[in-house]
């Protein structure tokens, strides 16, 4: 009863008590992003679900690089922001990366998330000059 009294008659007080608890909780959760990340990572690891957060512009390639990733390495590709990104975000999807990528080096012995990547760029490189093979726009050899 004397809190919602003294709550009552230091409104002032009170709402720059709370702003300041959400300001520090807010600063707190922006450091501590990547260890976030690679805690979560390593979660999902241990429970056999691979996946790799993607933010910014999508490439061309990114739905061949999708397809390669989870067709055969069952890892799946998640979109967690487009263009505007924060640094905390940035700085847990990176801790997040570096976990699933050492896992998956040691379970399939090599770079898959190279390795697809470079399979994508081919394939849609492919698809563009057979494209424009077939519009005329390229002369066939």
């Amino acid at each position: 009863m004397k809190t919602i009294r003294y709550l009552r008659t230091h409104k002032l007080v009170a709402m720059v008590v709370a702003l300041g608890a959400v300001l520090l909780f807010d600063w707190g959760w922006s450091l501590t992003a990547s260890l976030r990340g690679k805690i979560a990572a390593t979660i999902d690891v241990h429970r056999g679900r691979y996946q790799v957060l993607g933010y910014g512009l999508a490439d061309r390639s990114r739905s061949e690089y999708a397809r390669c990733l989870r067709e055969r390495y069952h890892v799946e590709y998640h979109t967690v922001a487009g263009c505007i990104v924060s640094e905390s975000l940035v700085s847990y999807a990176k801790a997040y990366h570096s976990v699933v990528a050492e896992t998956t080096s040691r379970k399939f012995g090599r770079d898959v998330f190279q390795q697809c990547e470079q399979e994508a760029e081919q394939i849609v490189i492919a698809r563009e000059l057979k494209r424009r093979q077939t519009s005329g726009t390229i002369p066939a050899r």
